[in-house]
């Protein structure tokens, strides 16, 4: 099963940018770290994104856009599922579109979830 994703957990945009995630709660927490659910890392902005050749029409990634994938199906907090190690989803960057973010790291071993 994957890890489960907390605050520790690092994320990259497709040129490298850090995803950064606030926990909209503390109700459970691995490691250490509170866990992230969906809606953590549908308000996640993104810093250090490298797609930034304006002359060639780049946008870099700024936010995250969606979550298409590593929601679990068996843990929740307040009623969203938590994310998984397994999570990726699409910035708002151009182009190409669509633009991928994904898991680094889960940064802890501690809890796992399917």
């Amino acid at each position: 099963m994957p890890a489960v994703l907390t605050t520790a957990s690092t994320l990259k945009c497709a040129h490298q940018g850090t995803v950064m995630v606030q926990a909209s709660t503390s109700a459970l927490s691995a490691g250490g770290s509170p866990v992230l659910v969906q809606a953590d890392l549908l308000a996640a902005t993104v810093a250090g994104c490298t797609n930034t050749n304006a002359a060639a029409g780049q946008v870099p990634c700024a936010k995250v856009t969606a979550v298409t994938a590593g929601m679990s199906t068996t843990l929740s907090v307040a009623g969203q599922p938590v994310m998984l190690q397994t999570a990726q989803g699409l910035t708002n960057a151009v182009p190409p579109l669509p633009v991928l973010w994904q898991v680094e790291s889960a940064g802890q071993s501690v809890l796992e979830a399917s």
